[in-house]
């Protein structure tokens, strides 16, 4: 018999969301670490807490958003996600594109824009929106990452023409793990 290697999705999936207004309800995926994306406005950018992706950890991982928009915003605008590496456990240590660390408006280096600045980051993919506004949640699978490094936070970079929800119940960032599994 041939030995496969499949992959599965793994169990524990590390979801930025913001612990006062973030419901599962709709998405089933509960919050782990935070990061508020209330009223994020169009050209701004914010960054997630720093996770911890383990010592042991999944080679490949998902990465699900669900962002919902005060009103409609122009069909096919996008929202670009990227992921801050880092070798360190401590949140203002070591991270790339000068993140912080922590849950905080992303403003890059102090010599350089945030639409310059968010190249020094890693690239995960864009949201392609739709012209759906209030009351509209959109969800997408929007990319993969692959992170050599052990921790690492995500960075929200809104370039739609329109903000953010004013509350954040159900706007979240979801690394989803997929394992490489051996069977004979």
């Amino acid at each position: 018999m041939a030995t496969e290697i499949l992959i599965k999705t793994g169990s524990t999936p590390i979801v930025f969301a913001d612990a006062s207004d973030y419901s599962d309800a709709a998405s089933g995926l509960a919050r782990t670490h935070q990061i508020d994306l209330t009223s994020l406005g169009s050209g701004s950018a914010r960054q997630g807490a720093k996770a911890d992706l383990g010592a042991t950890r999944a080679r490949v991982w998902v990465v699900s958003v669900c962002f919902e928009f005060a009103s409609a915003p122009t069909s096919l605008e996008v929202v670009d996600c990227f992921w801050s590496s880092s070798p360190s456990s401590t949140a203002a240590s070591a991270n790339a594109g000068w993140a912080s660390g922590s849950d905080a408006a992303y403003l890059g280096s102090a010599s350089d824009s945030v639409g310059d600045s968010v190249h020094s980051l890693e690239y995960i993919g864009p949201m392609h929106v739709t012209s759906d506004g209030s009351g509209q949640p959109q969800y997408e699978a929007i990319g993969r990452l692959v992170d050599p490094m052990r921790y690492g936070q995500p960075v929200i970079f809104n370039k739609a023409s329109t903000a953010f929800e004013g509350d954040a119940v159900e706007m979240y960032a979801a690394l989803i793990p997929i394992v490489d599994e051996v069977q004979d």
